[in-house]
């Protein structure tokens, strides 16, 4: 089967689709970015959707759960600096494919650390830094779930 002539230059993903699934940078913020304290001391917290990812990230979770989605996040960084400090609570990173999560730097004491980030980094994409220590509680690294029917249409996550 042949192609047209309007489908050879049409490209067969949009742009958009593209920088999202490589972690490109959306926005260039025009002033450096604050460093962000979050903390938890019970209950749940969770980060907006469309919220400006700072160079250093101060996560705390005495118990409960806090939950980082990056899959939204505007970031202009190629390195993040997340220092967590974790209780009997989880602290769970979401990222998009293509970014990295290094827990390298973080004790885990009698809790659990887990990365399921296991894919290579895309150029240009971030590399997250995790130190910190964790008592009883849990660090999670993952990507955005994805439902049977996204996994058909091998389309990014939003």
């Amino acid at each position: 089967m042949t192609r047209t002539k309007v489908q050879r230059q049409t490209s067969a993903t949009r742009i958009d689709e593209i920088e999202r699934m490589f972690g490109a940078r959306r926005s260039q913020p025009a002033a450096e970015a604050p460093p962000m304290e979050i903390r938890v001391d019970g209950g749940s917290n969770r980060t907006e959707d469309d919220w400006l990812v700072p160079k250093k990230l101060t996560a705390e979770c005495v118990s409960g759960k806090l939950v980082l989605d990056f899959t939204n996040a505007r970031c202009s960084r190629r390195e993040i600096d997340i220092r967590v400090e974790a209780g009997s609570g989880a602290i769970v990173l979401i990222v998009p494919r293509g970014w990295r999560v290094d827990l390298e730097g973080v004790a885990p004491g009698a809790g659990t650390l887990s990365n399921r980030v296991s894919l290579p980094r895309f150029p240009g994409a971030p590399l997250i830094r995790v130190v910190g220590r964790v008592d009883t509680g849990s660090v999670k690294a993952r990507y955005a779930f994805r439902s049977p029917t996204t996994w058909l249409r091998r389309s990014p996550t939003h």
